[in-house]
């Protein structure tokens, strides 16, 4: 091994093999047109070093005198990759995993049937609290072995400024700004050269700066796929928008037994999040329709089951149940660890309609008044009044479409 780092010369040498020669990135960049007569550089591709979070790029050194054919390197085996572990259990989505894993999974994996036309970008778009992140996660996460470069997870919720979006994203590979040469070119000759999976997370707030930076890098790394997640698509060239819907429930219990109510999905999630409040806490003929009556009142939401199941710390199912006519009142705290906003489905709703335009915003407040959805017609009766132009309804309310707030 020749390099400037001796602690990643070690970890270099347990890749090789007796009489192997290897030479780690920074380094074959410095030697590279230095080398002598007849000695040249082969690329061997992106391989774990133990302790270092990110793969490490290698070279074999070759020499007509030296042995130049090995066996493939030993590596760690572990796909490099930032996902988080969970700590609650991932329930059902087995059809929405099936559809993702389908768009994202290389051309040229075996026994895997294709798309005719295999999107690069996959946006899962939908309502806030629908578990959009947690689905990409999982999806990252199973689709670790088709990615040798890794899976890399972008949190850009906390961000407010789209400026940092770039470092964020760079800072994922280790790099950072040099002088004299852009982010934005380092970035794009790292990830040209390797088959990642990045996945972006709470697109919503920077969704324009997203949309930029997500189609200059998918046009210019071949290999590179993205997966998003955001309250609306990011509208470039070539995106799969996937609607993430909420949890599966029955519309009645009537003939269903309890181990039918609990394949539900939603009926599960409750079930699950109230046994780790309450340890004892299980689904029994008494507590099944007020465990129902939660699901449908909250629409099989993800995050609003969550926060009901936290109220058993004080409540009974059919006290939960009874109460949750004035569910924003009801539903107030989540984990402490949550974004702000995460954390009560107040805020929720607060955010969404902080991310309206102000005309949008107007619509939105005039459609509130529907209580079991509406007619274009109607929409266009009660809402197309000073400020709204008549024929800017039609418009604004497939925006808000667009964005997760109506359909």
């Amino acid at each position: 091994y020749y390099g400037p780092d001796v602690n990643r010369a070690a970890r270099l040498m347990s890749l090789a093999h007796g009489g192997q020669i290897l030479i780690s990135a920074s380094t074959a960049a410095l030697v590279r047109h230095q080398l002598p007569d007849r000695v040249s550089l082969v690329d061997l591709g992106s391989y774990r070093l133990r302790s270092l979070a990110q793969s490490q790029h290698v070279f074999q050194l070759v020499h007509p005198d030296l042995p130049a054919d090995f066996p493939p390197l030993v590596s760690q085996g572990q796909i490099p990759n930032n996902l988080p572990e969970q700590l609650t259990s991932f329930i059902g989505r087995k059809r929405e995993m099936a559809a993702v894993q389908q768009f994202l999974a290389p051309a040229d994996e075996g026994g895997r049937v294709l798309p005719p036309v295999q999107p690069r970008l996959v946006t899962l778009i939908g309502p806030g609290g629908t578990g959009k992140t947690r689905l990409s996660l999982r999806v990252g996460k199973e689709l670790l072995e088709s990615f040798p470069d890794g899976v890399w997870l972008a949190e850009l919720a906390p961000l407010t400024d789209p400026q940092f979006i770039l470092p964020t994203i760079a800072s994922l590979f280790g790099l950072s700004d040099q002088p004299g040469r852009p982010l934005l070119d380092r970035l794009t000759e790292y990830l040209s050269r390797r088959q990642v999976l990045l996945i972006l997370d709470n697109c919503e707030h920077l969704i324009d700066d997203c949309a930029d930076l997500a189609d200059h890098l998918l046009r210019a790394c071949p290999k590179l796929r993205i997966l998003a997640s955001s309250r609306e698509a990011l509208g470039i060239v070539g995106e799969q928008a996937y609607r993430v819907r909420s949890l599966s429930l029955p519309p009645t219990f009537d003939g269903l037994s309890l181990a039918e109510l609990s394949a539900y999905e939603a009926v599960n999630l409750f079930v699950q999040r109230a046994a780790a409040v309450k340890p004892n806490f299980t689904l029994t003929q008494d507590n099944a329709t007020s465990i129902l009556q939660i699901c449908q009142q909250l629409d099989g939401i993800p995050l609003a089951l969550e926060l009901a199941a936290a109220r058993l710390r004080v409540l009974a199912a059919q006290q939960i149940a009874e109460r949750l006519d004035n569910r924003v009142r009801l539903l107030p705290g989540g984990s402490r660890t949550a974004l702000p906003r995460q954390r009560t489905l107040a805020a929720f709703i607060d955010w969404s309609y902080d991310l309206l335009s102000e005309r949008e915003q107007i619509l939105l407040c005039r459609l509130s008044v529907f209580s079991g959805g509406w007619t274009l017609e109607a929409a266009e009766a009660i809402a197309a009044f000073e400020p709204l132009d008549p024929y800017e309804v039609l418009d604004l309310l497939d925006q808000l479409v667009s964005k997760s707030l109506a359909g």
